[in-house]
């Protein structure tokens, strides 16, 4: 697989790890977790097997992204039909694992608590989950209020999607381009804050 990559992206902490991939994948070996598996239908964008990785209490799903490289798509049909397929294979997945927050990213890596202490300046947070149950509701509603009023939320089972790109959301909201990476950083400062 080359790149560009989309990746679905989960913090899940230490003890997540092993309950998230085995909801992902069957048959999972028993010991130590592998750092890469390959599976179909990870994400379902692609024929053959997508990755799933676990690394530092993350797990990482990741596919081809070409049709994902916003805004620079030269063909509309294609980003906007995946962007359905993304959209709901991403919000299943926050309704079956246990996460603290994920992300759906395109050549950016999602960070851990401890990064977005030492460094907020984070682009994840434009299209993503936050956990309710983890985080409580009072941070999750400074969270939402940070995404704006013309992003996209979902109240989901266990917490909120968030969408800032057309793409990725049902109702076809956009924030632009520069407000969508501000926003993101001020969110990911408050996320920083209210974890271990």
């Amino acid at each position: 697989m080359h790149a560009p990559f989309l990746e679905f992206s989960f913090y899940v902490g230490a003890a997540g790890e092993r309950p998230a991939v085995e909801a992902l994948v069957p048959n999972v070996p028993p010991g130590e977790l592998p750092e890469k598996l390959y599976a179909p239908k990870l994400i379902g964008v692609m024929k053959g097997p997508e990755i799933l990785a676990v690394y530092d209490r993350l797990v990482v799903l990741r596919t081809k992204g070409e049709a994902f490289c916003f805004p620079s798509c030269e063909e509309k049909v294609q980003p906007r039909r995946l962007g359905r397929i993304v959209y709901k294979r991403f919000v299943e997945i926050v309704d079956t694992i246990s996460c603290y927050y994920g992300a759906i990213l395109v050549e950016y890596s999602l960070e851990t608590p401890e990064e977005l202490q030492r460094d907020p300046r984070s682009l994840a947070f434009r299209d993503f989950f936050v956990s309710e149950e983890v985080l409580g509701s009072r941070t999750v509603q400074q969270i939402i209020a940070l995404a704006g009023d013309d992003a996209y939320v979902e109240q989901r089972r266990r917490g909120v999607y968030i969408s800032m790109n057309k793409e990725l959301n049902p109702r076809h909201r956009q924030v632009a381009q520069l407000d969508q990476q501000e926003r993101s950083m001020r969110i990911a400062m408050v996320l920083g804050k209210a974890l271990p």
